[in-house]
């Protein structure tokens, strides 16, 4: 069925696009995101761009510390004076940065090649090796046509590019987590231990794994993270970990004193506490938020068959279940919803699933939403709408594979 097609449940066309019409809507929006994006890569100096953030964003962070682990600084960087010294000494735009880092020492193992490659170079094989895998993801675990064209033209995927950011890793591992742990166990556990190195995204798996009965999927991702601490252990010492954890606590603290950039996290907590509520009381609500989560995952994985609904109740709950993520991150959405969505085209759309779904498709553009510092968070909107798009498959005529 036409994905572009969306009908009502009394039979009704609320809205009717072919497949071409929809393709020239997703194009007159990202053309514009690209424009503006080339025109900054263009006119950029010293890797600056005239806005002011250099080209790749976040990614001066990954080089940066890939550069420090090579150089045996692998624990002196969870110091954050040290490691802004590192950003002023190495990184384009550097000087003034105040990013700190907060990933586990197993994230240098996959960041470690970077260190040998010229700036330039490292955030094309970072941006352009991650959104390959992304697509190619999504491409082997369903998506087709239109709906693959969406979402690789999303503007999440945008958000993902230009931030320099992990998104396209922590989507392709959470892909490969949740699709198939039945039939491909050890790709399945090697991707939820590789996601350790983002693990407040990934805790909805073991939850997953234990309703679904996968129990081969999570003796190799408890191995595999083991494993792959140890590597971390034995290369960069029992040091980084302690300084990781210590770092943690930090940004923890930072977190719920709402010193970090509240309107740019797509949480439960961030968007209570940006609306002013005390941090106790927006704790508890993130608490049930998280158990609603956890809830429907588990009947989700213990009833359904459906493959692309269990991916993306995983997927949309992890920002219900993480106290601490960032709109570009909502990429990791992007290939679940599009399945599922792929799934409502053939047992039949609801009221309202053309709006969830163009929302889903059109806010991240909007993101991180620089009007919306105080009071109102934009980013946890996609959280919302994502979740409710999946909790409406779960009636029974939505559960057939």
């Amino acid at each position: 069925m036409n994905l572009a097609v969306f009908t009502r449940a009394d039979g009704a066309v609320d809205l009717r696009l072919t497949a071409l019409q929809a393709k020239v809507c997703a194009v007159a929006v990202i053309l514009p995101l690209l424009a503006v994006g080339i025109v900054q890569i263009v006119f950029a100096k010293d890797y600056i761009t005239p806005a002011g953030p250099p080209i790749g964003g976040d990614f001066i962070t990954f080089w940066t510390a890939a550069k420090a682990a090579v150089a045996g600084e692998a624990t002196a960087i969870y110091d954050v004076e040290t490691f802004r010294d590192w950003l002023a000494r190495l990184a384009p735009g550097g000087e003034g940065a105040r990013f700190t880092w907060q990933y586990p020492p197993t994230y240098f193992l996959i960041i470690g090649l970077l260190a040998f490659l010229p700036y330039w170079l490292a955030y094309a094989v970072w941006t352009g090796g991650g959104f390959a895998c992304f697509a190619a993801a999504a491409r082997a675990a369903g998506v087709r046509g239109l709906a693959l064209f969406l979402v690789i033209a999303a503007p999440a995927a945008f958000q993902a590019v230009i931030t320099g950011q992990n998104g396209f890793l922590t989507a392709t591992l959470l892909l490969g987590a949740v699709l198939a742990p039945d039939k491909r166990p050890l790709l399945a556990g090697a991707c939820a231990a590789a996601l350790t190195v983002k693990p407040q995204l990934g805790l909805l798996i073991p939850i997953a794994y234990a309703a679904g009965g996968h129990w081969r999927a999570f003796g190799y991702a408890a191995a595999g993270a083991v494993l792959f601490a140890g590597a971390s252990v034995a290369i960069f010492g029992v040091e980084a970990w302690t300084a990781f954890f210590g770092s943690v606590l930090n940004a923890g603290g930072n977190v719920a004193s709402g010193i970090m950039p509240l309107y740019k996290m797509p949480t439960v907590f961030a968007a209570l506490s940006l609306a002013g509520l005390p941090a106790s009381l927006a704790l508890a609500f993130h608490l049930l938020g998280a158990g609603a989560a956890v809830w429907a995952t588990w009947m989700i994985w213990r009833r359904s068959d459906n493959r692309a609904l269990k991916a993306s109740v995983v997927c949309a709950g992890a920002f219900l279940v993480a106290p601490y993520a960032y709109y570009y991150e909502l990429v990791i959405m992007a290939a679940p919803i599009a399945l599922l969505a792929m799934n409502a085209a053939e047992t039949g759309w609801r009221r309202y699933d053309h709006i969830i779904l163009a929302e889903l498709f059109f806010l991240p553009m909007l993101l991180p939403g620089e009007a919306t510092r105080s009071g109102f968070n934009l980013a946890f909107v996609v959280t919302v709408l994502a979740f409710v798009f999946v909790l409406r498959r779960m009636q029974p005529q939505s559960c057939a594979a």
